[in-house]
Parts: structure tokens; sequence; C-alpha cells
């Protein structure tokens, strides 16, 4: 496995992904560890790929569902510390689940929610 620190050689690469497999492209390189990612907005102008600085963190493509995500973490992290603070004990195994899919993620935030109004 490979090392994210300054001293680690590293090779910057720009990747152009159709929409539909983006999401399971991003998460199979996630998963390896071996990748990390830099948050650029591109504008094609003329058959160019231009940075685009005009555009906001909040007008780019999956802003949302980069909030769902930080929401469940934040759900999560708040179950964890009220399970350790009632003693209960928990099994750490010490992985990473896989990144769920897209549809699986109503799912997810469903049973979060459920699990936190009892």
């Amino acid at each position: 496995m490979g090392s994210l620190f300054r001293s680690e050689e590293m090779t910057l690469c720009q990747l152009f992904l159709q929409s539909e497999a983006a999401y399971a492209c991003v998460s199979e390189l996630g998963e390896l560890g071996l990748a990390q990612f830099r948050d650029v907005s591109i504008a094609l102008i003329e058959n160019r790929c231009l940075l685009n600085p005009d555009v906001n963190a909040f007008q780019r493509k999956f802003v949302n569902e980069v909030r769902r995500c930080d929401e469940m973490e934040r759900k999560l992290r708040y179950l964890e510390k009220e399970i350790k603070k009632d003693g209960i004990p928990m099994l750490d195994t010490g992985e990473n689940p896989e990144a769920p899919q897209p549809r699986e993620m109503i799912d997810l935030e469903a049973c979060i929610k459920l699990i936190l109004l009892f």
C-alpha cells in the first residue's frame, strides 16, 4: 500500500469519467488507498478544459452527496459516543467497510434515523 507523505513519489493524473461510472471509479480508487483527489471545477471552452475558479463549493456537481455523507458520518459519530458513554462493548475489526452504492444510501440514512429515534 502506498503512502501520502511528502517524500513519497507521486504522479499527477487527470481522469475524465462518464457521470454514470464516476461514483464506482472514485469509490474503488479510494478504497485502494493509493489515490489522493484534488477538488477542481472544469469548464469546457472551445473544446479546451479550463479550471473554473468562479464556481463555489455549493455549485459543484456532487455537493449534495458529500453533504449527505457528512451528515450521516456526524450522526454515526454521535451514536458511537453514546454507545461508549453507556459502556456497551463494540466490535472493532479495524477494517473500513466498502462505500455503499448510491441506491443504498437512502436505506442507510433511514436506518441511522430510525436508530437515533430510540
